[in-house]
């Protein structure tokens, strides 16, 4: 086993270019007197310890698979780390094999990778938190099935590296601007919605709640509007160098990129936060903040017809039913609009689309998909079995079953029979 392992490093002397970089560089040096043959006596031992380490953590020494798998993967990592640390030159490689031992070259592969896989590989706040498990899984893969070359660690890395310069990026910005670190998970939409505050002259310099961020897409799609370049970069002053080159390259992408879809006519607020293809955007919680302040700010109507209480299932059954049967919608019931409710609905069912496309145009965006399946799921189906008048053994011609229901499911106005 030894002696064919050591034959990937010294059989030939005219051996391919594509040979594993550690196999050129022990060539090199056996061929060039750099590795003597005393020092090659002591890579062959290294070696020997070296495959039985490797493929005792991935497995077992016991089995010639497991060891001929070693060999590759020991091969491997000694490659990309002696590629790495010496430009890719031979002699210098060479000397590094001569000067130190086999195993902290395969052990350099190995940190490497593990570094590799510690790096965030997006710019959500979850943390890369890498357990011995999942790790042992990295190395197994990437010293096997899909090994990169130096080139592809290269590239990977420095995307990654990205991803880390953007979250540390976010968290300065955050410190800067009140935010816990706790308090928002995608490093990108807090960038974002700094540049937003950024750009809008005179906004308070801290990251908006869900009603700041209406008034600052307001001041935002004014066509005055403009970029206060002094303030701007009075705010990065005392930012480190990485941080202000970030700064005007996100303010760069969010006056080519973000600025123009705020500023189209079918842009709303609400669109940006909670439509279905809305760039992400930071907004903070507020206990001070009004909770139906935000629905007033992005859905007059809705608020207007709901009374800010569509959080009541009454409201919204009464609106809805209202609706459906092609009545003006509101938030309470009279005992006329009952009975009509009644009648419309036994000559012609509900109007669904009536009700969906209300909701599609007037309430906030946030809460859509639940008061469609609220309508579709629940309101619709129970009035429907509740309200109708086709069973002859239990008729209710004078719809006093029908009223009953609709006083217990809606905003009703008038006084229940007794």
């Amino acid at each position: 086993m030894m002696g064919e392992a050591m034959a990937t490093g010294l059989t030939g002397l005219a051996a391919f270019d594509s040979r594993p970089f550690f196999d050129k560089a022990l060539h090199h040096g056996v061929k060039q007197g750099i590795i003597s043959p005393e020092r090659l006596r002591a890579i062959e031992a290294d070696f020997a310890k070296g495959i039985v380490q490797i493929a005792n953590y991935f497995g077992t020494a016991y089995l010639r698979p497991e060891l001929e798998q070693a060999v590759r993967r020991m091969v491997y990592l000694m490659s990309l780390y002696l590629e790495d640390v010496s430009g890719g030159a031979v002699a210098v490689a060479a000397a590094s094999l001569r000067d130190k031992t086999l195993l902290s070259h395969s052990k350099g592969g190995s940190d490497m990778l593990k570094r590799l896989q510690a790096m965030p590989d997006s710019s959500l706040m979850i943390g890369n938190i890498v357990s011995p498990e999942s790790q042992r899984a990295y190395l197994d893969d990437r010293t096997a099935a899909h090994t990169l070359t130096l080139a592809e660690y290269r590239a990977e890395r420095a995307v990654r590296q990205v991803s880390q310069d953007t979250i540390d990026f976010s968290l300065w910005l955050a410190r800067k601007m009140g935010v816990a670190r706790g308090d928002y998970d995608d490093a990108e939409a807090l960038i974002r919605s700094a540049m937003l505050v950024l750009f809008v002259d005179k906004a308070a310099l801290t990251l908006p709640t869900r009603s700041g961020f209406v008034h600052l897409v307001k001041a935002a799609k004014r066509p005055q509007a403009k970029l206060d370049a002094v303030r701007f970069q009075a705010f990065f002053a005392d930012a480190p160098a990485v941080f202000q080159q970030l700064a005007q390259r996100a303010m760069a992408r969010f006056v080519e990129q973000d600025l123009p879809q705020i500023r189209a006519d079918d842009t709303t607020a609400d669109k940006l936060l909670y439509g279905d293809t809305a760039q992400p955007y930071f907004v903070g919680e507020s206990l001070d903040e009004d909770v139906s302040e935000y629905d007033r700010l992005v859905a007059k109507e809705w608020q207007r017809v709901t009374r800010g209480e569509s959080d009541d299932p009454q409201v919204l059954a009464t609106v809805f039913l209202l609706l459906a049967t092609g009545l003006p919608p509101k938030a309470s019931m009279l005992l006329k609009d009952a009975k009509e409710v009644t009648r419309i609905f036994r000559s012609s069912g509900f109007d669904s689309q009536a009700v969906l496309g209300f909701v599609d145009q007037h309430a906030p965006e946030s809460q859509r998909a639940d008061l469609r399946r609220a309508w579709s799921d629940d309101i619709r189906r129970e009035a429907e079995e509740r309200l109708a008048d086709t069973d002859p053994n239990w008729p209710d011609a004078y719809m006093e079953r029908a009223l009953a229901y609709l006083h217990g499911a809606c905003r009703a106005s008038w006084k229940k029979r007794r």
